[in-house]
């Protein structure tokens, strides 16, 4: 009977072994190991006004569908925009003292170039869109078409194009023990891709028009394996157009935010062509 009971207290406890011996060691592996945590000291990137999306521009007759080719060219202050730093977890205090340094660089002058596509079924309608702005975005909107107001909202994808100059730090962050850090400085050029969003809201008289379109998205560049936690791009558009049969003519203001603050200012302007 003695016999019995310790064989089969021996492969109780073998099974245990088996059992927790995974856990122990990824128990282990975490505690000796940690995992790497990117801190960026100085991160300069350019970054663009986020892409105009508006509606009809015009009162559309219902269960119909219209196509609209844009091509604009905007004129921003360059600017040296200051951002907030994402808040770094590493454990290493040499450089606590140095402020870090990132901003975006805005402004310039672009041309910018749409595609739209609308269907209105009774008052409501639905559009997408594609085109260039420093990079490729499409979107979709939905809203509301009216004899003198129209409204809607849009979400979509951002293809930007961007250049960025960096200094940091990759630190192994290991529980019990000190930060183990290594530090890089780059320059970095690519496609990063945002979602962007917004809404817009215009007035009809007849073939003129005054629209308001608000559009924001954050700029999520891959640099160093990571994405960085970059601050939002609120542009705001003020235009005002007149329709000459299929030709329309367009100008307006574009004020973009960052952190509340103003970041750039200026002009909008270009041609629009109905194909239908």
């Amino acid at each position: 009977m003695f016999f019995f009971a310790s064989l089969f207290t021996y492969f109780v406890s073998m099974n245990l072994k088996r059992a927790l011996f995974p856990v122990f060691c990824s128990l282990f592996a975490l505690v000796s190991t940690g995992c790497i945590n990117t801190h960026f000291q100085k991160l300069h990137m350019t970054a663009s006004e986020a892409p105009e999306v508006h509606g009809a521009n015009t009162y559309q007759q219902p269960h119909s569908a219209s196509w609209r080719v844009t091509g604009k060219i905007n004129s921003n202050t360059r600017r040296d925009v200051k951002i907030t730093p994402e808040t770094s977890n590493s454990k290493n205090k040499s450089k606590e003292s140095v402020e870090p340094d990132w901003l975006y660089k805005m402004g310039g002058v672009e041309f910018t170039g749409k595609a739209d596509f609308f269907y209105k079924a009774n008052s409501a309608f639905l559009g997408t869109g594609i085109g260039y702005n420093d990079g490729i975005y499409h979107h979709f909107s939905f809203g509301g078409n009216f004899s003198h107001v129209e409204f809607g909202f849009f979400i979509g994808l951002y293809h930007q194009y961007f250049d960025a100059d960096y200094v940091g730090e990759h630190c192994e962050v290991v529980l019990f023990s000190d930060d183990k850090c290594d530090s890089f400085s780059n320059e970095s050029h690519g496609l990063s891709t945002s979602l962007f969003g917004g809404g817009f809201a215009g007035l009809i008289f007849g073939d003129f028009f005054l629209n308001y379109s608000l559009s924001v998205y954050a700029p999520s560049p891959e640099i160093e394996g990571g994405s960085p936690d970059l601050s939002g791009i609120h542009s705001n558009y003020f235009t005002m157009g007149y329709r000459f049969h299929w030709v329309e003519v367009s100008a307006g203001f574009v004020m973009s935010l960052v952190e509340g603050s103003i970041a750039s200012y200026g002009f909008t302007g270009g041609l629009s062509f109905y194909l239908n």
